[in-house]
């Protein structure tokens, strides 16, 4: 609960602190780095080669647009 009070800016540098230590993925993936925000994600081996973005950023891609509703 206590996260909900801190500022974006510095939710987002602890989640970059914990993303640069050293971990490994599970079994039957592998470790890439996203080419658009740095962040290192796991990804099944079969989708190594296709895949260059985190789920994050290449769910930006696929969203579809908002509309304002007229008043």
């Amino acid at each position: 609960m206590a996260d909900m009070m801190k500022p974006a800016w510095q939710l987002e540098q602890e989640a970059r602190a914990i993303n640069a230590t050293d971990w490994q993925p599970p079994p039957g993936m592998v470790k890439k780095q996203c080419s658009q925000c740095r962040y290192w994600f796991a990804v099944p081996v079969a989708e190594a080669e296709a895949t260059s973005r985190c789920p994050d950023c290449a769910g930006l891609g696929s969203r579809p647009a908002c509309t304002a509703a007229s008043p």
